[in-house]
């Protein structure tokens, strides 16, 4: 994750294998390890500021507001390991920004789709 530690301003960043279980925002433990990164880099850098926006694949519209909330349980993680409500904001994008058309084509499309950015407010 240093790459976030160099990111200038306005620099979009995906959290590359933090992966939620089906259809919930409840990450994976597999996954535990990304957040703790980001929480790690937060705490290195407190002048950092972030925006964290979830993007969904495989349907054609968000009707449980899954992006939101995915979004919303990352935010919740940092803020509840101590990074201060001010440097931490979160959005849903749902399926309005894919990477890949949908439907997608393969599990490949799927993935990419299915992600996690960090958008760098302040550095």
């Amino acid at each position: 994750m240093r790459q976030v530690d160099a990111a200038e301003p306005g620099e979009k960043l995906k959290l590359d294998n933090l992966n939620f279980q089906l259809n919930t925002f409840a990450i994976v433990n597999e996954s535990r390890g990304k957040l703790y990164e980001l929480l790690i880099v937060m705490q290195q850098n407190p002048e950092l500021s972030i925006d964290i926006q979830g993007h969904l694949c495989c349907m054609t519209n968000d009707r449980n507001n899954l992006s939101y909330q995915r979004a919303k349980a990352i935010s919740n993680f940092l803020r509840a390991n101590g990074i201060e409500n001010s440097r931490v904001t979160f959005q849903g994008f749902g399926v309005t920004n894919p990477i890949y058309p949908i439907p997608e084509k393969n599990e490949e499309e799927r993935a990419a789709n299915r992600r996690v950015e960090i958008l760098i407010l302040k550095n």
